[in-house]
C-alpha cells in the first residue's frame, strides 16, 4: 500500500510543476537505483525507472534505439522499467496519450553504455516521434550535458515541419515559467537558469535537476500538447570556478611570457 501511495504521490512531492501535461520524470527511488546497478550500462547514478506524470488509461510508449528500431515500454501504475540496453548510443522514451479531440506526447532522450551502435544520434533527433515535438537542435553530446547558465537551440516541429510562432514555456523546481516564441523556422533558444541552492564544491557533489518545456497547438479542431524533459546541472562557474579569473590568469601567464622572452633577448644582445 506505501509502495501505490508512493506512485500516485510522486508527481506531486517530488516534481510540483507540468500541471496537467504529459512527460517523463526520473524514478529516485533506491528500487530503481538498485535495479540500474543490476542491469549495468544505465549510466552512473541513473536510474532505469522512470515516472509518466499525468498520464492515462489510453497513454501507450516505446522506446527508440540508436538504430531506430523500437521496444513497447509496458506500465506497473504510471511507471516503466527500462530493458538492460543492447547498444551503447542515445535512446528515446517516447508517451503518447490521444482522443478523439486531443493529442498528447513527451519525448525524453537517454545516453545508454553498451556496444558501440556507430549511428549517429542526429538520425534520433531527425526522426519524427510525435505529430508535435520539440526537438533539441542539436542534441547534446555524449560527454556533455544540460548545464545551468548556458543556452540551448530547439526546433518546433508539428507533422515534421517547422511550426513558427508558436509559444513553449520553460519550467523548473524553483524557477517561475518561462515563455519562448518560435521564430519562422521553428527555431527558439532558452537559457537554463541557475536556481541551484545548498550547493557544495565538486559537480559530483551536487545532484542534477529537472527542466521541462511544453508546447501546446490547435489544429482542425485537436488540440495537440507535447513536452521534452532532461536533468540539467550545476555550473561550476556560477560557484567554485570563475571563468574571467582563468582567462585573467591566462593573459597575466601570456604576459609574464613576453616580457621573459624580452628580457632574456636583451641579455644575449648585451652579451654578444
Amino acid at each position: 500500500m506505501k509502495k501505490i501511495l508512493f506512485f500516485l504521490l510522486l508527481g506531486v512531492s517530488l516534481w510540483g510543476y507540468g500541471k496537467g501535461v504529459l512527460y517523463w520524470a526520473p524514478h529516485g527511488c533506491d528500487e530503481g537505483k538498485a535495479t540500474a546497478s543490476k542491469h549495468g550500462g544505465h549510466g552512473k547514478g541513473e536510474s532505469a525507472m522512470f515516472a509518466l506524470m499525468n498520464s492515462e488509461e489510453n497513454t501507450s510508449a516505446k522506446l527508440i534505439l540508436p538504430d531506430l528500431s523500437e521496444k513497447a515500454l509496458s506500465f506497473t501504475l504510471n511507471t516503466v522499467m527500462l530493458p538492460k540496453p543492447s547498444m551503447g548510443g542515445y535512446y528515446a522514451m517516447v508517451a503518447e496519450a490521444s482522443t478523439a479531440t486531443r493529442v498528447q506526447s513527451a519525448v525524453r532522450y537517454l545516453s545508454l553504455q553498451g556496444r558501440p551502435a556507430k549511428v549517429s544520434p542526429v538520425l534520433l533527433t531527425a526522426l519524427s516521434k510525435s505529430a508535435l515535438e520539440i526537438v533539441p537542435d542539436p542534441l547534446h553530446r555524449e560527454h556533455d550535458r544540460y548545464t545551468a547558465s548556458k543556452s540551448y537551440r530547439f526546433i518546433l516541429k508539428f507533422q515534421n515541419k517547422p511550426l513558427k510562432n508558436a509559444t513553449v514555456t520553460l519550467e523548473t523546481h524553483k524557477t517561475p515559467i518561462q515563455n519562448y516564441m518560435s521564430d519562422e523556422r521553428g527555431s527558439f533558444t532558452i537559457t537554463l537558469p541557475n536556481d541551484f541552492t545548498d550547493v557544495r564544491v565538486g559537480r559530483s557533489e551536487n545532484k542534477p535537476s529537472e527542466f521541462l518545456l511544453s508546447v501546446h497547438h490547435n489544429d482542425n479542431f485537436t488540440a495537440y500538447t507535447s513536452t521534452f524533459s532532461m536533468p540539467y546541472h550545476i555550473n561550476p562557474n556560477d560557484f567554485w570556478q570563475s571563468q574571467s579569473w582563468g582567462i585573467g590568469a591566462i593573459c597575466l601567464g601570456f604576459l609574464g611570457g613576453i616580457f621573459l622572452y624580452r628580457r632574456h633577448k636583451k641579455q644575449g644582445v648585451s652579451r654578444g
